[in-house]
């Protein structure tokens, strides 16, 4: 077990860029519903053929392998300007995710791989929190293990109170505003 978490924190912390232990890249804490996922979905046709299209269009085949209500949620569920604005935020800073949302508790490292494929950012994928509750000491225990410097929380839940201006809430969905409050947040921690 100890070999298996060495080569884990060997390829964690490739992923990210790393100066003397402690992550230089921002990290997202990032929930999923009511930040990506609206909590009223808009209505669609259940698409059987969905994994494959995208997989052939992706060019990734393990998409193929996810269940077909899981692709239809996150294609046709999932506010495409929220993902566009995270994308847009995690490629300007050179942030990268770690999974907040309680999707990490129901959903394979594969199939949340394959969500963050469909909607454009896996690239920027790193890492779950642990399991646990409340929210807010899971991930001041993530940023205290991993030496985190400069983050942001996004969420729909108020943490306000545990993150003070590294904390966005979202309203529905992440939208304009929340991401102009986002960059000012990871700006301010440019010389952290």
């Amino acid at each position: 077990k100890s070999f298996s978490n060495y080569i884990t924190y060997i390829l964690f912390f490739d992923k990210i860029k790393n100066k003397g232990g402690i992550i230089m890249n921002p990290i997202l804490f990032l929930d999923i519903d009511g930040v990506l996922n609206p909590p009223i979905c808009p209505q669609y046709e259940l698409d059987f053929a969905l994994s494959d299209k995208l997989a052939a269009k992706l060019n990734n085949p393990s998409i193929k392998k996810l269940n077909i209500y899981f692709v239809n949620q996150v294609y046709y569920g999932f506010d495409k300007k929220s993902c566009e604005l995270i994308k847009k935020l995690a490629q300007e800073f050179e942030a990268k995710i770690v999974l907040t949302s309680s999707w990490r508790l129901y959903y394979t490292k594969e199939e949340i791989e394959g969500m963050f494929e469909i909607v454009g950012i896996k690239d920027t994928f790193i890492d779950f929190t642990v399991h646990g509750n409340p929210r807010n000491n899971v991930i001041m225990e993530y940023v205290h293990t991993h030496n985190v410097k400069r983050y942001l929380v996004i969420d729909d839940f108020d943490m306000r109170n545990n993150f003070g201006y590294r904390f966005i809430q979202t309203a529905q969905c992440f939208n304009e505003a929340n991401y102009h409050q986002a960059r000012y947040a990871l700006k301010l921690q440019e010389s952290l």
